[in-house]
């Protein structure tokens, strides 16, 4: 690990980190994310992504030590910044003063496995970054098998989504999809049973999920939601009742009841 202290607004690494923080082609073109808080750098640490520059304030450090000096050894610079650069690049109200640099894994050589036992989450076309950083979390508190993204899908590595994710993004693994319809037929061709969450008078509540064997729910975007075709390519519809005069729930809420569903059986 090498230091290095910055403090001027204008030095490469505080344009690197601003660049990445704001745009996904960015982040994809250099194999960046950034992290903002202890936690979500903590959080990002534990995962074992590589942190290039960890960038906190003197006086953060002092609170931060106790939970990230472990993974100095890791750091490839330590970046010592002063409160105006601390403006610079906080996001949060009450910024924390650290600031991480990650390298992305390489996901494509760890896809999401398919098994006729596994429980998988489909999203295809969500817009926003909070529900699908919402998502992320609920869906690591149940313990899915997986995650698969349609590419009009928010970045999960945007710093929005990690926010809301609150390091859910990190204990999943997510794969990016360019063809949600041939992957819902490799899905059924496992043998796992695929439900498209859309109102259908035909639809099934959520307590008929199955208890047992693979299972993989889809959610779509959250005006329109999932495209036709998709719909008929599954096995199942599934739709959470209400009350009269209501359409619909927010998508991280209707997918939350879901995955509780497809939970319970193994919480048992």
């Amino acid at each position: 690990m090498r230091e290095k202290e910055i403090l001027s607004r204008e030095n490469p690494s505080v344009k690197r980190y601003v660049a990445l923080a704001a745009s996904r082609g960015e982040r994809r073109k250099q194999g960046l994310f950034v992290t903002e808080g202890i936690k979500l750098t903590q959080e990002a640490l534990e995962a074992g992504y590589v942190p290039v520059e960890l960038l906190v304030t003197r006086e953060s450090w002092e609170k931060a030590a106790k939970r990230l000096s472990r993974y100095l050894g890791r750091v490839e610079y330590l970046c010592w910044i002063s409160p105006s650069v601390e403006k610079k690049l906080a996001d949060a109200i009450a910024p924390q003063g650290v600031f991480g640099v990650f390298r992305q894994l390489d996901k494509g050589a760890q896809p999401v496995k398919i098994s006729n036992n596994g429980r998988y989450l489909l999203l295809d076309a969500l817009q926003d970054p909070g529900n699908l950083g919402t998502i992320l979390r609920t869906a690591a508190a149940f313990g899915l098998d997986g995650i698969f993204l349609s590419d009009n899908c928010p970045d999960p590595f945007g710093p929005k989504v990690l926010r809301a994710s609150m390091g859910g993004v990190f204990k999943l693994p997510i794969e990016p999809v360019a063809e949600m319809g041939a992957l819902v037929e490799q899905l059924r061709a496992a043998g796992v049973e695929t439900y498209a969450a859309a109102l259908r008078s035909e639809a099934l509540p959520p307590q008929r999920l199955p208890r047992k064997g693979g299972c993989a729910v889809l959610i779509g975007n959250e005006g329109n939601g999932l495209p036709e075709a998709l719909i008929r390519l599954c096995t199942h519809t599934v739709m959470i009742p209400m009350e009269p005069g209501n359409e619909s729930l927010n998508a991280a809420m209707a997918t939350g009841i879901l995955l509780w569903e497809l939970y319970r059986d193994r919480r048992d």
